[in-house]
């Protein structure tokens, strides 16, 4: 499995993608109050909170996400495809940043037109 890492301000949370319609899934299940899973049959894309994640930033890092209490939420997916077709739906979260897990923390739009 591979992921990235959804960055928002401070009401970013799972309830945005408990909400959200994400086509072409067969269904989504709340595994415990931090993850939930969006099944997708063979493919499957997982949100989970983490709370204490900003600790895992260099200061320099931090000094890119432009939020004062910012929000992480990890998305863990097994087809980059897919998780690609995910953050390029019109009903998905706009003013978040992405961190690529390679060094990259970037607005959604960037991510998006890579």
């Amino acid at each position: 499995m591979q992921w990235i890492i959804l960055i928002g301000n401070e009401d970013f949370n799972l309830n945005v993608f408990r909400n959200l319609q994400h086509y072409g899934n067969n269904k989504l299940t709340i595994l415990t109050k931090n993850r939930i899973v969006v099944d997708y049959g063979h493919d499957h894309i997982f949100y989970e909170y983490v709370e204490d994640l900003i600790k895992d930033y260099e200061p320099a890092d931090l000094q890119r996400i432009p939020f004062q209490n910012p929000q992480f939420i990890m998305m863990i997916y097994t087809s980059e495809d897919l998780m690609r077709q995910i953050v390029s739906q019109g009903n998905f979260p706009k003013d978040i940043y992405i961190d690529d897990d390679r060094g990259c923390i970037v607005p959604i739009k960037d991510f998006i037109s890579t």
